[in-house]
């Protein structure tokens, strides 16, 4: 009976372990996934350069829902390379769907429309939607 519950024991500990070993694995996919946004909202400039005029901004999709469409809409400066802020949000989107499906994330499923336009208020460019 005794070898009975140190086995019994046993396996409780080992899916115990197993179940934690895919918990830190989500959580430093998580943390990495965050790595990469906070990379991309510097390379926007939107919270280091002063917005004066809003034509000097644009903006583009980020991230994806997992049920599909667009997450969120982020502000870039039009000083930076574009081509490589796009590529970086591409695979930020990429990366964060591959998350989604790896750990069975689910989302709301509203569609987001895009911006209408770009404002400058207080010194930050702000996404101006609906008008």
């Amino acid at each position: 009976m005794k070898k009975l519950s140190f086995i019994l024991f046993a396996i409780c500990v080992t899916f115990a372990s197993c179940s934690n070993d895919d918990s830190n694995i989500q959580e430093k996919d998580a943390q990495e996934l965050e790595k990469m946004h906070q990379e991309i909202i510097t390379l926007s400039l939107v919270n280091s350069e002063p917005c004066t005029d809003s034509k000097n901004w644009d903006f583009t999709a980020l991230g994806t829902k997992s049920c599909g469409g667009v997450a969120t809409f982020i502000v870039y400066s039009k000083k930076i390379d574009k081509n490589a802020f796009i590529a970086k949000v591409k695979a930020y989107t990429d990366a964060k769907t591959a998350f989604d499906k790896k750990y069975n994330i689910s989302s709301t499923c509203e569609i987001i429309l895009p911006p209408s336009s770009i404002e400058c208020m207080d010194g930050k460019p702000k996404l101006i939607y609906g008008r």
